[in-house]
C-alpha cells in the first residue's frame, strides 16, 4: 500500500509556479540573443565595411586663402601675353617669308646654273603647297596679336623698359617679314589666277618676273629686322 503523496501548500504552490515562468522568460532570451549573433557572424564582412564606409566623411581639398597662393600681378600676366603674341606673329610671318626666300632663290639658282630645271620645279610647286597655310597661320597671329594690343603699358618696375624694347622688336621684326609674307600672297594669288585661266602664260610670266626682282627688298628688310631681334633682351615681367 503506497503512501498518500503530501499535499503542496498553497504558498509553495505560487512561488515556484513564478519561477517557473521567469525560467521560461530567461530560455527565450537566451534563444534570441543566440540566433541573432549567429545572423551577425555569418553576414558578409564586405557589406559591414560597406556599410561603414559609407557614413564616412571623404576630405576634401580645400583653397587655400588668397595670402597662400601666388597672385600674379595683373600688369605682368597682360605684358606676357602680349610678347607671346607679338613671337607668334614673328613666327607665322617669318615661315611664310623663308618659304617665299626658297621659292624667289629657287629661280636665282636656275638661271646661275646650280639647280636644274627639275629640282626648281620640285621647290617651286613644295613651297606652292605650303602658301594657303603660311596665309592663314599670319592673318590668325596677327588677328590675336590686336586683342592685347597695349598689355605690356602697365608692366611694373625695372623691367617695363626692357619688356617694352622687347616688343618693339618683336614688332619691328613681325611688321618686316609680315611684307615679305604679302609678296608671298600676291604672288600665290597670282598663281592661283593664272591656273584658273584669268590669264595667260605669258602675262603670268611677266607678274612673276617682276615679284622675282622686287623681292630682295622686303626679304632682306625681314632678315636685318630679324637679326636685330636676337640682339634685344628677353621680356621677363613677373
Amino acid at each position: 500500500m503506497s503512501r498518500a503523496r503530501r499535499a503542496i501548500p498553497q504558498e509553495h504552490r505560487a512561488v515556484w509556479l513564478a519561477v517557473g515562468i521567469a525560467a521560461a522568460v530567461a530560455a527565450v532570451a537566451w534563444v534570441a540573443i543566440a540566433q541573432t549573433g549567429s545572423r551577425s557572424g555569418s553576414a558578409d564582412p564586405s557589406a559591414q565595411i560597406a556599410t561603414h564606409s559609407a557614413h564616412e566623411v571623404t576630405p576634401t581639398l580645400s583653397t587655400p586663402p588668397a595670402t597662400e597662393r601666388n597672385e600674379v600681378n595683373p600688369g605682368v600676366a597682360a605684358c606676357a601675353k602680349e610678347i607671346q603674341a607679338a613671337e607668334a606673329v614673328v613666327t607665322a610671318a617669318g615661315n611664310a617669308t623663308e618659304h617665299w626666300r626658297e621659292h624667289v632663290q629657287a629661280r636665282t639658282d636656275l638661271l646661275a646654273g646650280k639647280n636644274s630645271e627639275e629640282q626648281t620645279k620640285a621647290i617651286w610647286k613644295r613651297t606652292r603647297l605650303l602658301g594657303p597655310a603660311d596665309k592663314v597661320a599670319v592673318n590668325s597671329a596677327v588677328a590675336e596679336r590686336a586683342k592685347v594690343r597695349g598689355g605690356c603699358a602697365g608692366v611694373p618696375g625695372k623691367a617695363a623698359a626692357v619688356c617694352k624694347q622687347r616688343l618693339a622688336a618683336l614688332d619691328a621684326a613681325g611688321a618686316a617679314d609680315r611684307a615679305a609674307a604679302g609678296d608671298w600672297a600676291a604672288h600665290l594669288q597670282a598663281m592661283a589666277a593664272h591656273a584658273a585661266g584669268d590669264f595667260g602664260a605669258e602675262h603670268a610670266q611677266d607678274l612673276w618676273v617682276a615679284a622675282w626682282t622686287a623681292a630682295p627688298r622686303n626679304l632682306d628688310a625681314a632678315a636685318r629686322a630679324t637679326a636685330a631681334l636676337a640682339d634685344v633682351p628677353a621680356c621677363k615681367p613677373a
